[in-house]
Formats: structure tokens, sequence, C-alpha cells
């Protein structure tokens, strides 16, 4: 595989899972980890562009799982609410 083409790949994958968080970050991090982990295992070392996307694919998965949790727990709330939001402002 070509080392000029792997390592900006990871970066952006990396980027992409900090950017987009709940399920597209989980989905981005990933790809990143996964390009990350073939590039390893091909006799590649992580430098550089393509280590710095490789932590940051780590981060955002990490991220966007705990997101979507919260995300998660906020649907199930206004559920058990019926839907029922009512804000009231006493100035």
């Amino acid at each position: 595989m070509d080392q000029n083409n792997q390592q900006p790949n990871i970066l952006v994958f990396g980027i992409l899972s900090l950017v987009f968080s709940v399920i597209l970050g989980i989905i981005f991090g990933a790809i990143g980890r996964k390009k990350g982990k073939a590039y390893i295992a091909q006799g590649g070392t992580l430098t550089g562009a393509s280590k710095v996307g490789f932590i940051l694919s780590k981060v955002g998965l990490i991220l966007s799982i705990i997101a979507t949790v919260f995300f998660v727990i906020g649907i199930i709330i206004g559920i058990a609410n019926g839907g029922n939001v009512s804000y009231s402002y006493n100035f």
C-alpha cells in the first residue's frame, strides 16, 4: 500500500470522528482505527499525520459513544415524559 496515500486517510477519519458525534462519529472512528491497524499490520509505522489520526480516531470513538448514550437517554426521557416539554421562565 502506498505510504503517502494511507497516512492522510487515517488523519481524515480521525478528524471526522471528532466533528460528527453520535452515530457517524462511531463509524468514522472505527474506520480510522481499522485503517491504522491495517497500516501497522502491513509493516508501516505510524508517524506524523497517521499517528495523530490514529489517536484522534480513538478519542473520537470514545466521545461519540458517550454522546450516543446521552442522546439515547435524552430520547428515552422525552418519550417517558409523553413528549410534553414545557418551559417556564419566572423573571
